[in-house]
């Protein structure tokens, strides 16, 4: 009597599937512990303070960089870790689209290293935006595809309020961002100095957003 060789991954796509989430909670991680490199300890002259040492290097800057990055990077890691806890199967386009989304992420301590540097200069602003509203599109795409009900590779694609509710999220974000990096092309003060505040659109609008679409069916 014969017997068929023993597969320990009995469910290999889910053991695939399991690979690719591992992966990208590496590179997450990753981006957000490269952020801390550009934080410089001051060297210290004779009777200065350790403040006014960090006015004179620029370091405040540097650390504002770190922690809204930080904010920002992790938000999306949590959108990227809602997102897959919905998939029950994957394609070789959604690998693609992941790593897309992936490659923006990996992109984020340097466009943070140049805006803690540079951020008086709009075209260094412009680039920093560009990176984040680069994310939030891929990670539109990414909703848009799992929750495609001709894929089957998430139950959500069964419910359209939910589906609805996580596309007009992740694409709300993205063009909040987007929106910085064209006040940016501007050379007017005004919208130079609107372009550093869209973050504080996201709030609202989440709002918003939270009461047309019940707590209930909101997955993002």
């Amino acid at each position: 009597m014969s017997h068929q060789p023993h597969d320990i991954f009995e469910n290999r796509s889910q053991f695939q599937l399991e690979r690719l989430i591992l992966f990208s909670d590496a590179v997450f991680a990753i981006a957000i512990t490269l952020l801390v490199i550009e934080l410089k300890i001051p060297e210290l002259e004779e009777h200065e303070t350790l403040i006014h040492a960090f006015e004179r290097t620029g370091s405040f800057y540097s650390f504002f960089g770190l922690a809204l990055s930080f904010a920002i990077i992790g938000q999306f890691w949590t959108n990227h870790h809602k997102l897959f806890g919905y998939v029950n199967s994957y394609t070789g386009k959604l690998l693609w689209l992941n790593l897309h989304t992936l490659f923006w992420t990996i992109l984020m301590p340097f466009s943070t290293a140049l805006t803690s540097k540079y951020a008086p200069h709009n075209d260094v602003w412009m680039l920093y935006c560009f990176n984040l509203f680069m994310i939030g599109i891929c990670m539109y795409f990414l909703w848009r595809y799992v929750s495609n009900p001709k894929r089957n590779i998430s139950w959500i694609a069964h419910d359209p309020l939910i589906r609805k509710s996580a596309r007009v999220r992740s694409l709300t974000i993205a063009l909040i961002f987007l929106s910085g990096a064209i006040l940016c092309m501007f050379n007017w003060e005004p919208t130079s100095l609107a372009a550093r505040f869209v973050f504080f659109l996201i709030g609202p609008a989440m709002f918003i957003i939270s009461r047309k679409y019940p707590k209930k069916n909101n997955p993002a």
